[in-house]
């Protein structure tokens, strides 16, 4: 009976093909397609997550060789050594430049340190001077001032003698005031002058440790362009403990 059942024709199982306007896009994806992608997708998407988790989660001071860019150490080195250019995984390309170019970008980086040098060094010179004259105005004693003179004339010694002594009473009275008045007066000034000459001499100091810093600079930098020269021209030793023997020029 199965036998005749299969004998009988059957319609043909045709599946929903691709509209006609979008037939550049490929067979038109079924549900089982659809079941494959999503799986994909979401396995990567759990691997990505537990890639982030373990670099999160990273010891910053653990180290394998296998960590470098190159296949293992020192054995493209080592092994082909000729035929090794220099370049690693993940390397873009980049080529090293010449000795001659590196030299003249020395010499820029020579003469930018120079000019910011000379910049500091004038600050310095500036601060100097004006430290210099706080010091001075500190020293130097101030000035009283004299009031204006004034001749009175009178009829008797007596009299004279009276005035003198009112004058003098009056005199003591505003010196007193005057001495109190001074006296804050000359503490509030006392105490702005400490306060800014300490900053001056901050910032000299800073400006000083800038100047040793960047003549420290361009000294290594003239060291590192003398020895890149073509000929010897710095009296240096070398790895292997040699000095540099340096070429004169033939008079």
């Amino acid at each position: 009976m199965s036998s005749m059942r299969n004998a009988v024709h059957r319609r043909s199982h045709r599946e929903r093909a691709q509209p006609e306007e979008r037939k550049r896009l490929g067979l038109l994806e079924k549900h089982k397609d659809y079941s494959l992608r999503a799986k994909d997708y979401n396995k990567k998407k759990e691997q990505l997550k537990s890639l982030r988790q373990k670099a999160a989660d990273r010891n910053e001071d653990e180290f394998y060789f296998g960590m470098l860019s190159r296949r293992g150490p020192g054995s493209t080195l080592t092994r082909t050594r000729k035929s090794f250019t220099g370049a690693v995984d993940g390397d873009r390309g980049n080529k090293a430049m010449d000795m001659d170019t590196v030299r003249l970008l020395k010499t820029q980086d020579v003469g930018y340190l120079r000019t910011v040098r000379n910049v500091v060094a004038k600050e310095v010179r500036e601060l100097e001077e004006r430290e210099d004259d706080e010091d001075s105005e500190d020293e130097a004693p101030a000035k009283r001032k004299t009031g204006a003179k004034k001749i009175v004339f009178l009829e008797d010694e007596a009299e004279r003698e009276q005035i003198l002594e009112e004058k003098e009473e009056e005199d003591d009275d505003e010196d007193e005031e005057m001495d109190d008045d001074d006296d804050d007066e000359a503490d509030e000034k006392a105490d702005r002058k400490a306060r800014h000459l300490e900053k001056l001499r901050k910032r000299l100091q800073n400006a000083r440790r800038k100047l040793k810093a960047l003549d420290n600079a361009e000294h290594e930098l003239e060291i590192q362009r003398a020895k890149m020269a073509k000929t010897a021209t710095y009296g240096g030793i070398t790895k292997s403990g040699k000095k540099i023997k340096i070429r004169e020029r033939k008079r």
